[in-house]
């Protein structure tokens, strides 16, 4: 059933890049929720549903080859703070100092574990 956890360099790079596909789309469908008016608009609603699947298809593609933990972390964290900023452009949340600030701390997480997510698991021993 597919391919072992592990993989090289190249495989590595492309679950990430599908892990930055599904952060995309994961911000689209969380960004579209207003519109839907709590799933009663069924256009915007089928296009949300449509970008919920379209989000977990890279990412459960990218766990072949990533730690789960790793992969699922980065990928709320991109999902996270693209929602708050499409938010705070689009849909008039509040911009302040504390949001920014938290933002700006998620995407230090987010690069820290890309960063150093791969080498914590290269020594990793699974059961």
């Amino acid at each position: 059933m597919g391919e072992p956890p592990g993989g090289n360099a190249r495989d590595h790079r492309a679950a990430w890049f599908l892990v930055l596909v599904a952060a995309c789309f994961e911000i689209a469908w969380a960004s579209g929720l207003p519109v839907t008016e709590g799933f009663s608009r069924p256009v915007p609603t089928v296009l949300v549903v449509a970008a919920m699947v379209a989000s977990f298809i890279p990412l459960a593609r990218a766990v072949r080859v990533l730690a789960i933990g790793t992969a699922y972390a980065v990928w709320t964290g991109l999902g996270a703070t693209g929602t708050a900023i499409v938010g705070m452009l689009w849909h008039e949340d509040l911009v302040s100092t504390g949001r920014i600030v938290g933002i700006t701390l998620v995407v230090l997480g987010v690069v820290g574990l890309r960063l150093l997510g791969d080498e914590a698991s290269a020594g990793e021993v699974r059961p």
